[in-house]
């Protein structure tokens, strides 16, 4: 081998030791990513096969970390801290927290829930009072990380919540509903060893203090847990997994009814008639364009909100037109996820599996969850997009296999036995003129315990709530409907049947206006 291909070897393995060492953290280094960034692809090194250089910078922290295949380069495996599965910040102990609160334990606090809560607006006044530089163009997550850092060094204590997303590295982050649980700067570090202390899941709800980051690290981390889903941390150790809890039909109700006369009331009303809806309902609103869905949910989620306000109310909008999200969430006293239209099918799965997890996570601790869900023919869309092909296609364009996490979504409502119980309500589309949305309507009728259809013809002569009562209707009634009343229910039915559907609800609308509940409605009937 002559002199010179020596050198040129020489300098090509120099060359491959210095991208090798890239994971370490060097700000001047322009293919850095820090670490594990939350939002980095799998960066897969293989044997015999020059390292591609890495261009993220770790800005986004949505997916899983970097999985490195067996024999793969320098960096084999998790327990190579110098490689790219390396955590973006350090584990913490008891005895950090203990260093940390002695010296940082005594100026003010600062709660980071109330700082989200805040405009862009607001946050620019505040920031422009601290005197802060560069803020023109950066973001409200970005704003409010750079507010934290200014706060933690001037001594405050800072409290922070969240609904944990654990990653498939072991450790996690606090995802903030404020931001649809989207991946941001302001995200909370949760470490590997407080996950394994506190038996903590993805869903969890958690709220403790936290930390600036050190010179190496880029988020805040968690330093105590003071409470889990509102409850203390020692309770949810005890607590029966969600998949080992006993469901049963809704024995109790959920009345829609508020009793204001308002003509919003007359929809909460004809559901409380034609199909009333109990804790743990698994419900599908059946409606094609047009028909008044969207309007329906938002008086649902009213009525729950004012007569049943212990519930814990999500509202989760898939797929929808921005200026619904904001008349909903101005609209609602609950809270209010959305992924939008001009997001990718990977954003709407992750708000869904995040909404979903935290759901079961509240019933574990015996609460009632009521889960709006608009929709299912669009979260089951994006399931489609996003599932590994499986080689076998049902009409429409659906994959075999990609309706089985939505029927999971949608079956996880019940009521349980030993506390507690999850309600979810769903839209499905119908006559969308796609095939692939008649499909995916055909897979979930049937599986849930309550319907309502919704007509196009009623709604084109503008008569709303435009319910088709003959179609509508929900399983084993009786168990949480009193019997005298169930009675005057069927005989109402009865009287509907034999009419047009398009003459039975303008006849239903008209005499309930004359009342302003349903018991007057029911003495007005007997005469």
């Amino acid at each position: 081998m002559s002199e010179e291909t020596v050198d040129d070897r020489k300098a090509q393995e120099s060359k491959d030791s210095s991208n090798n060492n890239s994971g370490k953290n060097d700000d001047k280094n322009p293919n850095n990513n820090g670490g594990a960034g939350q939002g980095n692809k799998d960066n897969n090194n293989r044997r015999g096969r020059r390292r591609k250089p890495n261009n993220n910078n770790g800005g986004g922290n949505n997916g899983g970390g970097n999985n490195n295949k067996k024999g793969g380069g320098n960096n084999r495996g998790r327990g190579n801290n110098k490689g790219p599965n390396n955590p973006p910040n350090e584990d913490i102990d008891e005895a950090e927290f203990e260093a940390y609160a002695g010296v940082a334990g005594d100026g003010p606090i600062l709660n980071l829930t109330e700082l989200k809560r805040k405009t862009a607006a607001e946050l620019m006044e505040s920031a422009q009072e601290m005197e802060l530089e560069n803020i023109s163009r950066l973001r409200k997550q970005e704003l409010i990380f750079a507010m934290l850092k200014a706060h933690a060094k001037s001594g405050e204590r800072i409290y922070g919540d969240g609904v944990l997303e654990i990653l498939s590295d072991g450790f996690g982050f606090l995802r903030s509903n404020e931001t649809s649980y989207m991946a941001g700067p302001d995200d909370i570090y949760v470490s590997p060893s407080q996950i394994r202390r506190f038996s903590l899941r993805t869903g969890d709800n958690i709220r403790g203090r936290i930390r600036p980051p050190k010179e190496s690290e880029r988020y805040f981390a968690l330093l105590k847990v003071d409470d889990i889903n509102e409850d203390p941390p020692e309770k949810s150790k005890g607590k029966v997994l969600f998949e080992n809890l006993t469901p049963l039909f809704p024995t109790e109700r959920l009345h829609m009814e508020i009793g204001n006369g308002s003509t919003e009331d007359i929809t909460a009303r004809t559901i409380d008639l034609v199909s009333p809806i109990g804790k743990g309902q698994r419900g599908l609103i059946v409606s094609p364009p047009k028909a008044g869905k969207t309007m329906m949910m938002q008086n649902i989620a009213q009525s729950i909100a004012y007569n049943h306000p212990d519930c814990h109310l999500i509202v989760l909008l898939i797929d929808e037109r921005p200026e619904e999200v904001t008349e909903m969430e101005r609209g609602v006293r609950g809270e209010v996820v959305s992924s939008t239209f001009d997001e990718p099918a990977s954003r709407h799965v992750q708000v869904a599996d995040m909404v979903i997890e935290k759901a079961k996570r509240l019933v574990e601790h015996k609460k009632d969850v009521v889960v709006l869900l608009d929709s299912i023919t669009r979260l089951a869309r994006a399931y489609n997009t996003v599932a590994p092909s499986s080689g076998k296609v049902l009409t429409g364009g659906v994959d075999a296999n990609a309706l089985q996490k939505p029927k999971r979504f949608f079956g996880a409502a019940r009521n349980v036995e030993e506390g507690g119980s999850l309600t979810i309500m769903a839209t499905a589309l119908i006559e969308t003129g796609s095939k692939m949305d008649e499909v995916i309507y055909e897979e979930f009728k049937g599986t849930g315990n309550m319907e309502i259809h919704l007509d196009r013809r009623i709604a084109e002569k503008r008569i709303y709530p435009a319910i088709h009562v003959n179609r509508s209707g929900t399983r084993r009634e009786e168990k949480m409907v009193p019997q005298e009343e169930l009675q005057r229910m069927w005989v109402l039915r009865k009287l509907l049947h034999g009419m047009d559907d398009l003459a039975a609800m303008e006849l239903l609308i008209d005499r309930m206006k004359q009342t302003k509940t349903n018991a007057e409605f029911f003495e007005s009937m007997k005469r």
